[in-house]
């Protein structure tokens, strides 16, 4: 089966006319690739280098390195010039969004405060620095706080209307051992992580993929709970395709011995989608959701690992990967759910990939043309699959081509398999920096055990 379940850029869809993810990308910027990107950094490097003093060429070039995927790098270098209370909105502006891409959540509210309160802000960048506040909110669960920003009239974010349904903090765990752990069986491996949960006392199956935001309910299934939604949006899906997504909540879920309560749900068709007529689909577990764990798929021994978050649990994991360690990644996170790390393809170095595991296919990664282009991968003929139910907008036109190599980090495959289509061009620069492609299912399970770690902002791999 050759399918393709992704949400790309679901909560960027704002409910706004004037603001939307698409202005992110101007036809001018659509045009390059990163061979350009490389030409430019290279010119602004030694601008950079002859000019020191000059705030502009730093920012200029702190900018590229940015757009380029050396986000911790260029995070360092905006760190230094927005210390200055003179600095331009357009170099706090990118400083907050860097701050937020890596984790410091704090020091990116605080620059987005200084863009709201600044008296010469322009109006959009001013809703904008708040919609960028929401996200910093997000990552940490803040949902009255969320519910407290106050946009102008006519701005309608499903998050914000989402949060605002709550009552009670989202997410509150309740653990039934004092190790504040829970192993839940794979009840299969492919074509994707299946495991069951509970849902308001009801089992459903389910599947992994961090290419989806929080838990994932099928409209069947929610209608069953009576779970509506209080919001919805249009979402980005696989081929670039769009369908409309629903927002709501569950009062329980309960994961072997974790129950988390208070659950922010999306609401969309996931039947559709069943891989084995024993277990219908009725959702699937995303990124946002396992973000309230250090979570581990572990592949070896089938099952899930939801861990507390806490720095004991962290050093106990990397304790039991001694002699066993493969690669520890990092990676950042955009938006609510979006996990990008660097890699290479074909010997092309410093690409940043988006981490995806619900790619269900044979394929282990996924590019827009302009990849295949910069690696001199031929673009193959695309068709219709026969069989699949493709993502979440439907169908698209697909076609496959032999990836001789690829990296995550330091780790290292060969002779795979690329799949070509569910990454349209608009992919290619949508956030702002280039995303090069979409590593998923058929990479990640070639090692023993994945582990997510979001306080430290890194994947720990280990080996088979």
């Amino acid at each position: 089966m050759k399918q393709h379940i992704t949400f790309v850029g679901l909560i960027l869809a704002l409910v706004l006319p004037t603001i939307t993810a698409a202005q992110s990308t101007t036809g001018q910027r659509a045009e390059r690739t990163r061979a350009d990107l490389l030409r430019d950094i290279a010119t602004a490097s030694a601008t950079s280098q002859r000019s020191p003093e000059d705030a502009g060429a730093q920012f200029a070039y702190a900018k590229l390195l940015y757009q380029a995927g050396e986000f911790w790098r260029a995070r360092d270098m905006l760190t230094r010039l927005t210390e200055s209370a003179s600095a331009p909105d357009s170099a706090v502006e990118l400083a907050a969004k860097l701050q937020f891409l890596t984790g410091n959540y704090d020091a990116s509210e605080r620059l987005y405060d200084r863009l709201i309160q600044s008296p010469v802000g322009s109006p959009m960048k001013q809703i904008m620095a708040k919609v960028g506040k929401m996200f910093a909110y997000y990552q940490r669960d803040r949902f009255s706080q969320i519910g407290a920003l106050d946009f102008p009239a006519g701005v309608v974010l499903p998050n914000v209307t989402l949060a605002k349904s709550f009552d009670q903090p989202p997410y509150q765990l309740t653990w039934a051992n004092e190790r504040h752990v829970s192993e839940v069986p794979l009840y299969a491996l492919d074509p994707l992580p299946q495991f069951s949960i509970e849902v308001n006392g009801m089992s459903i199956d389910v599947f992994f993929d961090t290419g989806g935001d929080t838990l994932l309910l099928d409209d069947e299934v929610a209608k069953r709970l009576g779970v509506t939604a209080v919001s919805s949006a249009m979402g980005s899906f696989g081929g670039g395709l769009q369908a409309k997504v629903g927002f709501g909540k569950v009062d329980r879920v309960k994961l072997g011995d974790v129950t988390i309560r208070n659950v922010p749900v999306m609401i969309l068709p996931t039947k559709r989608w069943t891989m084995d007529p024993k277990h219908p689909l009725g959702g699937s577990v995303g990124t946002a959701f396992m973000r309230q764990f250090l979570g581990t798929l572990d592949y070896k021994n089938r099952k899930m690992i939801f861990r507390e978050r806490s720095p004991e649990n962290a050093r106990a994991v990397r304790r039991t990967l001694e002699g066993k360690f493969a690669a520890e990644v990092p990676f950042i996170l955009d938006a609510t759910h979006l996990m990008h790390a660097r890699g290479s393809l074909n010997g092309k170095d410093s690409l940043t990939f988006f981490i995806d595991s619900g790619l269900a296919s044979d394929a282990a990664f996924t590019a827009p043309i302009q990849t295949l282009q910069y690696a001199g991968i031929a673009v193959p003929e695309t068709k219709m699959a026969e069989n699949g139910e493709g993502g979440g907008g439907g169908k698209w036109a697909q076609g496959f081509f032999p990836v001789k190599s690829l990296t995550l980090g330091p780790l290292k495959q060969t002779d795979l398999q690329g799949e070509y289509g569910s990454r349209p061009p608009e992919s290619y620069w949508s956030l702002g920096y280039i995303a090069d492609g979409l590593l998923s299912h058929g990479f990640l399970k070639q090692y023993a055990s994945w582990t997510i770690d979001f306080d430290a902002m890194k994947f720990l791999f280990e080996k088979r």
